[in-house]
């Protein structure tokens, strides 16, 4: 099968400077950001199911974020962009502030043991910028299977004075998401927890 133009769908990479949303899209909706996005499932769904709503992916893995473009590209979706970079970077250096109205990381890698707990990607500083970058009463959230990790999310997220919790779902009362890699946990029987937060109003 021929290969699609994947390009409109790929955010260059910036090494410095803010991103203008509007001139990407071609419009001012709501803009919404998933890191960590695998195949590009999850947002590929809710790019279709929402129209009115621009989504942006974030996904280092080159295989998978331009698999994600390709079928982006073969739906003919025109709210959905693509971006190999790490999360970090593209959050701190080129999301402008205020400027998005969701944050959605699904089962971000858990480096399990202590002397990698370092490189996990939700940490004061992250959370932060987060907090920065979203608007007034936008949403995050949180997915993982690893409980360590689930509790230093919540903490992370709860310590800060930008959020308050909105929701705490475990084990059977976290409801069933579509990401790939949830699916694959599910089957494995390991336990979910799901949280969301909202940004305050400054």
């Amino acid at each position: 099968m021929p290969q699609r133009d994947t390009k409109p769908f790929i955010i260059e990479q910036l090494k410095e400077g803010r991103f203008d949303f509007a001139a990407i899209f071609g419009n001012d909706h709501p803009v919404e950001l998933e890191i960590g996005i695998g195949k590009g499932r999850f947002l590929i769904n809710e790019a279709m199911r929402r129209a009115d709503t621009n989504f942006i992916g974030i996904e280092w893995a080159s295989r998978y974020y331009r698999m994600a473009a390709d079928r982006a590209a073969g739906r003919h979706l025109v709210n959905i962009r693509f971006l190999r970079d790490d999360a970090a970077h593209t959050v701190n250096v080129n999301l402008p502030d205020a400027s998005l109205s969701a944050l959605h990381i699904y089962f971000p890698d858990p480096w399990p043991k202590t002397k990698h707990n370092k490189r996990r990607l939700i940490q004061a500083p992250f959370v932060a910028q987060a907090a920065r970058v979203l608007r007034d009463g936008a949403r995050v959230l949180l997915a993982t299977d690893h409980e360590d990790y689930a509790q230093q999310m919540e903490r992370e997220f709860s310590d800060s004075r930008d959020f308050t919790l909105a929701s705490r779902l475990i084990g059977p009362d976290a409801p069933e998401g579509i990401t790939n890699w949830e699916q694959k946990f599910r089957k494995e029987g390991r336990t979910m927890f799901k949280f969301e937060f909202l940004r305050k109003v400054r």
